[in-house]
């Protein structure tokens, strides 16, 4: 049977099955088909996007508003620019994503390290130094997503910039959060009673794939060891879970120096155990990390001379 003589409905649960990421790989060539391929596979390939902080600053007005139709989850992922440092046109993409997509239900920022196991006493590129992420929360609070992932482990936000009470704000209106970040500290869980929040997993530890050592978080305001801060998150934690039955998850994780096994402490109900060396960076199976396929997103942004996809 040929594909356009199946139902649309047909094709798009067979599109759905094969998947964003396998639909924008170059070598698959999925967008050059024809037009009527492209359209017919733009709901799915909109849904999940990966995009670095670059590409995210160069969004065209027509890209954006296919975007306002079908962008659901959005991973803006550090990794893949690694000459560049974040400033105020970071801001700006992302008030235009976060504030005019009405369908995105999970955002995840991620700033990992550059690291090299080749040349381990390289410097590390801190892209988030000189970049204030206030604006960014603002945006958080006027956005539709449910699903937040912070994990800038591999770079520090301005200096002097106190996030946590702001973070703490958004939680309420969330259903997961997951955080892990260089500073942090108990405020980000004083919590409204009413909130809608059902799981919150953060992570104290700093490490990462390849790593020789890992770091921990610090606090926010105060000098504490890396042990006293894990003790006051736990607390918080604990307080919170007694105050929000509505929590189906609270847990806090760490490494135990300097074997670099990690715990995780249930805060719920007060237990605490080793996680595998496999485990994911959250220790759960709830909402998925990006997947480490490299993702070319230059496809949807770029338009040739005969057919502009977006």
């Amino acid at each position: 049977m040929p594909l356009h003589s199946l139902p649309v409905e047909v094709l798009h649960i067979i599109l759905h099955f094969v998947g964003s990421e396998s639909l924008r790989k170059h070598e698959a060539c999925c967008l050059l088909v024809s037009k009527w391929w492209c359209k017919l596979a733009e709901p799915v390939l909109l849904k999940d996007l990966v995009l670095n902080a670059n590409r995210l600053r160069q969004i065209p007005e027509r890209a954006l508003e296919r975007l306002k139709l079908f962008l659901q989850r959005l991973t803006i992922d550090m990794k893949h620019s690694p000459d560049w440092h974040a400033d105020d046109g970071l801001n700006d993409g992302f008030i235009q994503l976060l504030t005019r997509c009405v369908h995105l239900t999970a955002f995840i920022l991620r700033a990992p390290s550059q690291f090299d196991p080749d040349k381990p006493l390289a410097p590390v590129t801190n892209y988030l130094e000189s970049w204030s992420p206030t604006s960014l929360f603002d945006a958080l609070h006027l956005s539709t997503i449910s699903d937040l992932v912070i994990d800038t482990c591999g770079s520090e936000f301005q200096s002097g910039v106190h996030v946590c009470p702001r973070i703490a704000l958004k939680i309420p209106s969330l259903r997961s959060i997951r955080l892990r970040m260089h500073n942090i500290c108990p405020r980000v869980l004083e919590l409204e009673r009413d909130s809608k929040i059902e799981s919150i997993i953060i992570n104290l530890s700093l490490k990462e794939p390849d790593r020789f050592h890992a770091g921990f978080s610090r606090h926010c305001t105060e000098v504490k060891s890396a042990y006293e801060l894990y003790d006051d998150m736990v607390m918080a934690a604990s307080n919170v879970a007694r105050s929000q039955p509505g929590i189906k998850m609270l847990r806090i994780l760490c490494h135990k120096h300097p074997y670099l096994e990690m715990m995780t402490r249930d805060c719920i109900n007060g237990t605490q155990m080793i996680l595998s060396d496999d485990s994911e960076d959250w220790g759960d199976d709830g909402l998925p990390d990006p997947d480490d396929e490299e993702i070319s997103d230059q496809d949807l942004f770029t338009a040739d001379s005969e057919d502009e996809r977006l």
